[in-house]
């Protein structure tokens, strides 16, 4: 029974802010202003909803609302990570990644797409993966842990001087990060054969 009403609690609630968007543009064409303001007040029940039954610790229906809102926005970088984290977390590995590489797929010109996907080869150690997904995006200035992933996956498969690439390009531009200088002096030492 409470699955019943949950699921018609979605209903309505997507019925409501989809005949909104339908009304309003029928009545008066498309209006982007308008439109971002419903997906806004719609997106943030959304939110508040799934909130509370994380609290709870009823992922399923986490899952559920947020597979909802990956199909009515299946551009949007953190409701899709949101998915794939939710499904990770209750162990529907094949699910998380396939949410990624869609997400990728579906946004060739996002230069952060192949991010969560490339996050998650590396977290499951499939270093060999990676490089192909983000190597083509340090064209287009990505994310800076789009650089980071890169150059430590490089150093996991023994590509020294690739990590040393990857962390030097990533200093012309973050000059200030000391972290990824010191990854880069470490690299550095490696390839000299100075221990760490």
């Amino acid at each position: 029974m409470k699955t019943m009403r949950i699921y018609s609690w979605k209903r309505v609630l997507l019925s409501l802010t989809l005949g909104s968007l339908l009304a309003t543009v029928e009545a008066q064409g498309p209006d982007p202003h308008r439109i971002k303001q419903i997906w806004d007040v719609a997106q943030a029940r959304f939110d508040t909803q799934n909130d509370h039954w994380f609290e709870r610790g009823d992922f399923p229906r986490c899952v559920q609302l947020l597979r909802l809102t990956a199909e009515l926005a299946p551009n949007n970088y953190e409701i899709v990570t949101n998915l794939g984290w939710m499904l990770g977390n209750i162990g529907a590995y094949d699910e998380e990644l396939a949410v990624y590489v869609r997400f990728r797929r579906n946004n060739p010109k996002d230069s952060d797409a192949a991010f969560p996907e490339a996050d998650f080869y590396f977290r499951k150690k499939a270093y060999a993966n990676v490089p192909s997904l983000l190597e083509p995006t340090l064209k287009s200035e990505p994310h800076p842990n789009t650089y980071r992933l890169l150059a430590h996956c490089y150093e996991k498969l023994g590509l020294l001087e690739d990590s040393k690439r990857v962390w030097t390009a990533y200093l012309l531009s973050h000059k200030e990060d000391d972290a990824a200088r010191n990854n880069l002096n470490r690299i550095e030492r490696k390839l000299k054969g100075i221990k760490p």
